[in-house]
């Protein structure tokens, strides 16, 4: 069996996944990229046997087969590009890019080299709820779309300033451009595709004075190409603990719902027409984690979801098939959030979602 060579840049996310690849039989971690030498430390405690680079282009030329992206959102475009050129198989962090023209940068480039695979690492499409729930709607259950609304809230404001004070890149983010946890679920189960966007900020700043995103939070409303409608809210400086994904999903013969917090563990309720049970509602005994993953399928950092989604990648790879969640997939998960902020800042005006597919 080959054994793919691997290498992660952007260490402080790419550390979980590492692992997991490491688990994967045909998957060997050779190399490792961060500017922060503190990263490079914690990373080759893990892989002693793997290089550490602090220059991107140097781990590149070490001759590799994947690369994990998994740097800061504002570098994403050029370390993805730059990768496939190189030859590699990418597997790109959420969110796609940092605006639409670097979208449409990573689309030319994913084209340009069709014998590379390209995949969106959205893990939140790979939890097991959201695996079931997949199968419950490619059985019909829940009829034809209507309606859907998605929740990110997490209170990241200890990650907008670096310990000299300075702003990170996350301090310039829309929110909205980040809902691709939420968005992505919604699309993978459903399979629906957004065409049309509406976005509202709640906003300070008046006069000359600059206009904030006040508490990191924003709302999208998004028209899908079936008639149907979804609701996205990210909220990244909420004082709400602990932080949670909240989605339900509405077609015409059944409604899917997770829980929020305090309730714990995670709970899935169903009303399906077609299992009348105290009014439709059945209590689904499924969580975040697929129980027959192997014990340690939950070092990625995120349950089991990294694994699932890394052993769909690589078998991608292994198989030659397109990836789960290949280019097109991603753009329609990213652009529906940078189009809602665009309309955002014109009072919320409907702005046309690009569809680059055909």
């Amino acid at each position: 069996m080959r054994s793919y060579r691997v290498g992660v840049v952007g260490l402080y996310r790419g550390l979980g996944p590492a692992r997991v690849f490491d688990l994967m039989p045909d998957c060997d971690v050779v190399a490792g990229c961060d500017i922060d030498a503190g990263a490079l430390e914690r990373f080759g405690a893990l892989f002693p046997q793997a290089r550490q680079y602090s220059a991107y282009d140097e781990m590149l030329a070490h001759g590799l087969d994947i690369v994990f992206v998994a740097s800061p959102v504002p570098l994403h475009c050029q370390h993805t590009v730059a990768a496939l050129e190189a030859g590699c198989h990418v597997l790109q962090e959420v969110t796609l890019a940092a605006n639409i023209d670097e979208c449409r940068q990573i689309l030319a480039a994913v084209q340009a080299h069709p014998r590379q695979k390209f995949m969106l690492a959205e893990n939140c499409c790979y939890w097991a709820h959201i695996l079931s729930w997949r199968e419950m709607w490619g059985r019909g259950l829940l009829g034809d779309f209507m309606y859907a609304e998605a929740e990110y809230i997490h209170d990241t404001r200890h990650l907008l300033r670096q310990a000299d004070g300075s702003p990170t890149w996350r301090a310039s983010m829309p929110p909205i451009h980040y809902c691709t946890h939420s968005l992505g679920p919604l699309l993978k189960v459903t399979g629906e595709r957004c065409v049309a966007a509406s976005g509202m900020s709640v906003t300070t700043g008046t006069g000359n004075l600059p206009v904030r995103v006040k508490s990191g939070t924003e709302v999208a409303i998004l028209q899908t190409a079936s008639g149907g409608v979804i609701k996205i809210l990210v909220a990244f400086g909420i004082t709400r603990e602990p932080m949670f994904h909240y989605y339900s999903i509405y077609g015409t013969d059944g409604v899917l719902e997770t829980s929020r917090p305090p309730t714990s563990p995670l709970q899935t309720n169903a009303w399906l027409d077609s299992v009348p049970h105290l009014n439709n509602m059945i209590e689904m005994p499924i969580t975040e984690n697929v129980t027959d993953a192997p014990p340690e399928a939950r070092q990625g950092g995120h349950g089991t979801a990294e694994y699932m989604m890394i052993q769909d990648f690589v078998a991608c790879i292994r198989d030659d098939t397109p990836p789960p969640l290949d280019i097109h997939a991603a753009l329609r998960m990213a652009l529906p959030g940078m189009c809602a902020h665009e309309s955002a800042l014109k009072g919320g005006q409907m702005v046309e979602i690009p569809d680059w597919e055909g």
